[in-house]
């Protein structure tokens, strides 16, 4: 069996029970970075001594080692990311893909993600609500907004250390003035904060943008 299992986007305790039971079991670890995940066994007492496989290569996803660990490892396998749910604005959708591709049964567990809490925290959400993950860097940017700018529910998007400011600055422009913007930082960590406030407040916002973040933004002015 294969298990698609979450790790904690921060705080150690949100680690499942079951999580950690998997964890302990299994006899191989696909992962994004196996210090890490090593670290993180380290750190929750776990004493399991598994193969680990690292995934990763050049920030991108090298499905020929997945493939060949899935080929010639007939044993409990778990999947996991370095933080959160994996297939959430992360590769690990392509390892979903190719499990069905070749008919390899698996299970998806529960767990940690940033996308909910600040869902939740920001008040903004009753019922529906849109999340695009990461912005496009450069092709599709300008359409990403636009459909932002129209939206008649909330969005919510991730965004990283490096690209924040700019989001910021090009929420000034598109959004209308009082529209509501929610700036999750660092959920579940040390330095988590969450600011809500209007579009026309964000010249003024003084924040340390360093961390990972999650935006939501309110529905369209009526």
């Amino acid at each position: 069996m294969l298990y698609i299992v979450p790790t904690p986007v921060g705080n150690l305790e949100d680690i499942t029970l079951r999580a950690i039971n998997i964890l302990s079991k299994v006899e191989v670890i696909i992962c994004e970075d196996s210090r890490k995940t090593r670290e993180l066994l380290r750190l929750l007492n776990i004493n399991n001594k598994p193969k680990f496989v690292d995934y990763m290569k050049n920030h991108n996803i090298n499905l020929s080692k997945i493939e060949e660990v899935l080929e010639f490892e007939d044993k409990d396998i778990a999947f996991v990311t370095d933080a959160g749910t994996p297939g959430i604005s992360d590769p690990g959708i392509l390892l979903i893909r190719l499990l069905q591709q070749k008919k390899i049964e698996y299970t998806v567990l529960p767990g940690a993600t940033a996308l909910i809490p600040a869902v939740v925290a920001s008040g903004l959400v009753t019922k529906d609500f849109v999340f695009v993950g990461f912005l496009p860097t450069k092709k599709g940017r300008q359409s990403a907004w636009q459909m932002i700018v129209d939206s008649q529910i909330p969005v919510v998007l991730y965004e990283s250390v490096h690209r924040i400011s700019k989001m910021i600055e090009e929420a000034q422009i598109y959004l209308s003035p009082t529209r509501k913007v929610c700036i999750c930082k660092e959920l579940s960590k040390k330095f988590e904060e969450v600011r809500i406030l209007q579009v026309n407040e964000l010249s003024k916002l003084e924040m340390n943008f360093k961390g990972e973040f999650v935006v939501v933004i309110d529905k369209k002015d009526n």
